[in-house]
This record gives C-alpha cells, structure tokens and sequence, in this order.
C-alpha cells in the first residue's frame, strides 16, 4: 500500500486503543532512502571525520521532526520518522558519540493513538542504533496540538505517557545519568567534555475538569525541581567542558527570557558557574513556577558552560551573551517554500520532497584540545559555522 492511500484508508485506529497498530505495522516497512543515506555519509566522510580525535565528542543532532501519519510533498509528514531512520543508520555506519533529538519528534496534531505510535516507533528506531541517545521533550510531543484544534474536553495524553514512550528509555541506558529516578536533567560524558540536557517544556499536568491547565504547545517553561537538579549537576561538574542542549532558546539575544518561564534563570545560572560563584536564584512568582534556590559553584575547577543549544524556531540563528553560545538549529520537518506556515528561512531553502533539501540535520564536534565547537549541517542547514568554547 502506497503512502497516499495508508493515509486515506489505513489511519482509522479504534479510539480504545492505545497505539495504532495500522500505524505502528505501517511504520515498520519504511526503510531508509539510498540517496540520502549517501549523501549525509558523504558530509560525515568529507566533512566531519578528519577533525575527529580521541578528546573529542561527535554528536549527530536532529531537531523538530514534526512526524505525522500523512502524506505531504510541502510540509509535515511521515518524512520527519524518514529522517530519524536515515540519521540513525548513518550513525551506526560512522561511529557517532551521541544521537541526540532535540524535540517535536511529532507534531502532535494526530490522534492520540497514532502519535503514540509515532513516538514509540522513533524511540524503538534509536534504541536498535549503536550510539547512545537522548531525545529531548518538545512542546509539541505532548499532543496538545491535537486537543487544541478540536477543542477536546478531555486530554488526549495522560499524565505519563509522553515518560513511558520516551524519556524513560533515554534513561534505560548506562551512559546517560541522572540524579534520581524522577530528575528532568539528564548528561552525558566523555573525557573532559559533559553534555547537559534540559527539559524546556517541564509544565505541571494539571486537569481542569479533564482539560489542561496548560497547553503544553503554547507554554515553555523549567519549574524550581529541575533548576535545583541542574544546580546539583553542575555544582558536581569538575573540570569539564560543558555544552547544554534543550528543545526551546532560554534567552533572546537582549538576555531576556524567551521561554515563558524562567529561562533567565538558566542563563543566571550559566553565568554564576563560569564566575565560580555561590549565591541564590529567585524570582517573585509564586505557585506552579515559583523559584528560589541557594547554589555554590566555588570548587568546580576550570569547567565553564560555553554553549547552548537548541532548536524549535525553525531557522538558524547564533548570538553570545555573556560569553555564552546559544545556538539555534532549523527543523528537520520539511517545510515547503509555498506553505502559510513556512518560516522565511526555509523558502529560501526552497524544499521539495524527495530532494536533499528535504533534509536538515547536523554533526556537531567539540573538541576541548583546540576550544572548539564546530557544526556541520547538510540539507536545509548551514554548511559549516565554528564557535570558542
């Protein structure tokens, strides 16, 4: 069965289920596409390869998917698992430190049987790859996107399913830590170089005569648990070059807060470790978003937070603020030149489907020998850019 009837005539799951078994058998046939197995094998080869050393850490990074049991020539569909399966297989090949996907693996716009399917599918996908992963939470993967637009009055994700699907198995690995069953901030290590991730969509669920207090798509966030768990993590990070990556930029360019809440916080925090410093992070809120906290980075060594990374504005941007890299990376979905919703830098990508500029992913190498962060992207993405750390 082609892709254009699958979507006619095969997505019609029984709302009691929990997955999509039509989705889920579905997805088992897609197989990676020689083309663009190839080329992104090329640009490893080519590109990446001769600057990698035993210091340093080599990431594969894909960002906002945005995968839908549909098919499009133009925008969001089933491409966004394509790109995982084709990232990943070029992974195995190669060698890769770290898989990592930086969130909206889904759209979150299907129903909720179908974009659980599409979750476990992308995960059981990274888990039979060779390297470690992490998949970061989106403000998309909660499937409010969905509810939204059909004024549900009930939510189409429990409490914990987005845990079960995902982050649970990011854990279920030996080379990711965290601090406690239940911790949001995960890292990663090799050598002198530490890999943090945050959750930037860590919102309380909480029903309202069964809908959301909050619509998880609109509202992007860190509350005090996982501010208190990163102090921990990085009060405990000796020696180290520090990356941290997460799914939503945490400041503008001005310094201001980009997320809803508390994304000031995190860079105040950044700051604070670089300085060696010990002293307190608060704001005046009260409730769900509430922080105040006590840190003391006083014997870290020479580690320093020099760079964080991000995706979900779909474009590229980079500025320092500082001293800090934030860096943002453009969406792995493809967003076709002549679509409502196409941000400006994609239509001047102009991607079409089935072409290399369907594609948008990245290598990222640090290398703490010669204090530097260099990004090789292919598809829609800047060939090459390179950063001090």
């Amino acid at each position: 069965m082609n892709i254009k009837n699958f979507a006619k005539k095969v997505l019609r799951p029984r709302p009691s289920e929990f997955i999509s078994t039509q989705t889920d058998n579905f997805l088992r046939k897609l197989k990676p596409r020689p083309f663009s197995v190839d080329y992104i094998n090329n640009v490893f080869k080519n590109n990446v390869k001769p600057h990698i050393t035993d210091n340093t850490m080599t990431i594969s990074v894909l960002t906002d998917t945005h995968a839908k049991a549909i098919a499009s020539a133009s925008y969001y569909g089933i491409n966004g698992v394509r790109h995982i399966i084709e990232s990943n297989a070029v992974s195995d090949e190669t060698g890769i430190d770290l898989n990592v996907h930086l969130g909206d693996m889904i759209d979150g716009s299907d129903k909720p049987e179908i974009s659980r399917g599409l979750l476990r599918f992308a995960v059981e996908n990274y888990q039979n790859s060779k390297s470690p992963f992490f998949i970061v939470e989106g403000n998309h993967d909660e499937n409010d996107k969905y509810d939204e637009h059909r004024f549900v009055s009930s939510a189409s994700f429990r409490r914990d399913d987005y845990d079960s699907l995902v982050t649970s198995f990011d854990f279920d690995q030996s080379q990711i830590f965290r601090l406690n069953p239940v911790s949001k901030v995960g890292w990663f290590d090799k050598g002198d170089i530490r890999v943090i991730f945050l959750n930037t969509s860590d919102i309380p669920y909480i029903l309202n005569n069964g809908s959301k207090k909050y619509d998880f798509k609109k509202v992007r966030g860190v509350r005090e648990q996982q501010l208190e768990d990163l102090i921990t993590v990085l009060e405990n990070t000796v020696d180290k070059h520090v990356v941290v990556m997460g799914h939503a930029n945490i400041i503008s360019p001005s310094g201001r807060s980009a997320l809803n809440f508390n994304g000031d916080l995190i860079q105040q925090l950044f700051v604070a470790f670089n300085n060696k410093e010990r002293g307190q992070v608060k704001n005046e809120l009260t409730g769900d978003f509430g922080v105040n906290l006590r840190y003391n980075f006083s014997s870290t060594g020479i580690s320093k937070v020099t760079t964080y990374i991000c995706g979900h504005m779909h474009y590229e941007k980079y500025y320092k603020v500082a001293g800090i890299n934030h860096i943002i990376l453009n969406c792995s979905a493809l967003m076709g030149k002549k679509h409502g919703l196409t941000t400006d830098y994609n239509k001047k990508w102009d991607r079409r489907y089935n072409e290399i500029s369907e594609l948008a992913g990245y290598f990222v190498n640090i290398d703490p020998d010669k204090l530097r962060l260099q990004i090789f992207g292919y598809g829609a993405a800047t060939r090459y850019v390179s950063f001090e750390i």
